[in-house]
């Protein structure tokens, strides 16, 4: 067999679009590509027997930089264990072929990046914001709780559940967790040093001097995605994170001094209070999350929002969803008008065949 040919034969094996999965008894059917990055790659799949719909996040048993999806899917375990429901998806099938490894687990809608970037303005109403800052929260609470840190919370990390669950904020991706109290409960030491982990937009200072994380770096992660989500983009996202990482470091340094207001300009006033909670924290500290979430609740009472209202992609007949499932990771915009035109062209045919099909 020729090099092309085998290549060909090998991209066969991997998991894509038409491929059907047994395992146990189930067959699962690969309808459509969800996500792709430089770990995983996650699909929408049916289950070919009750019709439902799931998603399937795989992996290379060979040739994968750093293989995620083991510790993803045993975090993900715990929290189900400990008859955790809201908020954390659940897992349903786990199993390898000789080229991948997979989870099946359940299907969520877009996630918070996507949704942003999808609304006028790339910038969620403040209510929505808020509201979102705080589900989150709850979810790193959780997640802290059970004794792990995630070392990488951003908005793609969080989606929005489907149907009547789109109010719900659910917790993705623990390819990057790491267990800091032992059996025991003990939290355990700092290492000496510690590789940079995550996406250096949101990396904590911490991170960035090689520093080991802890649950205090992790709401520090949380509060610059919450300046994103609130006020649309943070001071340094223009900046490259490969060729300007040090600079992103200096911009987070020079927020706690005379940047600070330029940092919070676009914020409620108690931000600054926020953050200050947080850089106050020390390593080993647990962080009072009921103060802190009572800043947000603070907002809301003070300027009077609503905080029953719908989220912003509940309100505009299902525009903001279906511009979301379209966008690409790092927006795409140029692609996004054509997708959305196939789309719609596509259910318009659809219609048109179905209402021809006239039985007498």
């Amino acid at each position: 067999m020729s090099s092309n040919g085998a290549e060909a034969a090998a991209a066969a094996m991997m998991p894509h679009v038409g491929m059907n999965l047994e395992h146990k008894g189930k067959t699962w059917t690969i309808i459509k590509t969800l996500a792709t990055g430089p770990f995983s790659e996650v699909f929408e799949a049916i289950d070919t027997e009750t019709k439902q719909h799931y998603a399937m996040k795989t992996e290379k048993e060979v040739g994968t930089i750093r293989p995620v999806l083991k510790l993803d899917v045993f975090v993900l375990k715990v929290i189900q264990s400990r008859g955790i429901t809201v908020g954390f998806p659940k897992i349903y099938d786990a199993g390898r072929t000789n080229n991948f490894k997979y989870v099946v687990m359940q299907l969520v809608g877009p996630d918070l990046g996507k949704l942003r970037r999808s609304l006028p303005g790339k910038k969620f109403s403040l209510i929505t914001a808020l509201r979102l800052c705080a589900q989150t929260l709850d979810r790193v609470e959780t997640l802290h709780d059970m004794g792990w840190l995630c070392r990488d919370i951003k908005a793609p990390n969080f989606a929005i559940g489907l149907g009547d669950q789109a109010g719900i904020v659910y917790m993705l991706d623990f390819g990057f967790a790491r267990r800091f109290l032992d059996n025991n409960g003990v939290h355990v030491r700092p290492r000496a040093a510690a590789a940079i982990l995550g996406t250096i937009h949101y990396a904590p200072i911490a991170s960035h001097y090689g520093r080991d994380q802890s649950r205090r770096d992790d709401l520090e992660s949380w509060f610059y995605m919450c300046l994103e989500l609130v006020a649309g983009s943070l001071p340094w996202s223009h900046l490259d994170c490969r060729r300007q990482h040090q600079l992103i470091c200096e911009w987070k340094q020079f927020a706690r001094k005379g940047g600070r207001h330029q940092m919070l300009k676009d914020c409620p006033l108690e931000f600054d209070e926020i953050l200050k909670m947080i850089d106050g924290l020390r390593y080993y500290e647990r962080p009072n999350y009921r103060l802190i979430s009572s800043q947000i609740e603070k907002v809301i009472d003070r300027l009077k929002l609503d905080r029953y209202a719908p989220f912003d992609w509940q309100v505009d007949n299902g525009q903001i969803l279906e511009k979301a499932a379209f966008i690409g990771d790092l927006g795409e915009s140029h692609l996004l008008s054509m997708k959305l035109n196939e789309a719609r062209k596509k259910r318009a045919a659809d219609k048109e065949s179905t209402a021809i099909d006239i039985t007498t």
